[in-house]
Order: structure tokens, then sequence, then C-alpha cells
């Protein structure tokens, strides 16, 4: 007697043929919430091992971009210091021409005055050159298309608006 009382207690009937119903139901949404619970758990596996994959990623990419901003500005450094050694190369270059200039001048007239006038004049020329370059140039500094298409923006917006 103990022993149905135990078996009551515990939600089975104490009919073998109703326990025998209820395990079968049992099984039956066990067998069908198995292949759920399987899809599930092949689904968090999957969003699992992208997620890594995408850590990974990531981690890559960052650890990429960070070699190439290294490279980067040591390509820059190297070239501002070539660009800085090239000032005074390009200043001596340019005074050895305008000298071999003014030298063949003298050769021609055999006159140091004459092949120096040509040695000044060539390097006037080429300071005026590049002043004349450099007002060129000087516009073509900031943003002034860009400026008036904001301002031409700008405009058509408070014509709408009116």
């Amino acid at each position: 007697m103990g022993t149905e009382k135990k078996s009551q207690a515990s939600g089975t009937h104490p009919d073998p043929a109703a326990q025998a119903h209820t395990r079968n139901q049992s099984a039956g949404q066990d067998g069908h919430g198995e292949g759920a619970d399987k899809r599930l758990e092949m689904t968090l596996a999957r969003a699992e091992a992208m997620l890594a994959l995408l850590t990974a990623w990531l981690a890559n990419i960052q650890k990429l971009f960070q070699l190439e901003l290294d490279r980067t500005l040591t390509a820059g450094k190297r070239l501002v210091l070539l660009q800085l050694m090239l000032v005074p190369l390009g200043t001596a270059l340019l005074v050895s021409l305008c000298g071999g200039m003014g030298l063949v001048a003298y050769y021609f007239s055999q006159s140091v005055y004459f092949g120096f006038l040509v040695f000044l004049l060539l390097q006037v020329v080429i300071f005026i050159g590049a002043v004349i370059y450099q007002k060129k140039l000087r516009p073509l500094l900031g943003f002034a298309e860009t400026k008036r298409q904001i301002k031409e923006a700008l405009n058509d917006v408070a014509e709408t608006i009116k």
C-alpha cells in the first residue's frame, strides 16, 4: 500500500494501462521536442561559430589597419626627410645651372659683366616664374567651389520655403 501512495503522489496512475498511455504521450512530446532542441542547438552552434569567425576577422582587420598605419607613418616620415633634403639640393642645382649659363655667356662674350648679368637674370627669371606659379596655385587652396555650392543650396532651400 505504501508503494501505491508514492506512485500516486508522483503523478503516475495506479493503473498499468494508464501508465503506458502516459509514457507514450511523454515520449511523443520528447520526440518532437528533441528535434526542435537539436535544431536550436545547431542554430546556436552555427551562430556561435559565425560570431567566432566575425571576432577573428575583426581582430585581423584591426591588426592589418595597425600595420598599414605604421607603414604609412614610416613612409611619410621618410618622404618628409627626402623632401627636406631635396630643398637645398634643388636650390644648389638651380644656382649651378644659372652659374653654368653665366659661364657660357662669359665664354662667348669674353665679358665678366655680361656673364654675371646672365647669371643674375636667369635667377631672377626663375624666381619670378616661381612667384607667378605660386599666385596661380593660391586660388586652388581652400574649398571655394564647395562653399559656393553650399550657398547655392541654401538659397534654393530659402526660395522653396518662401
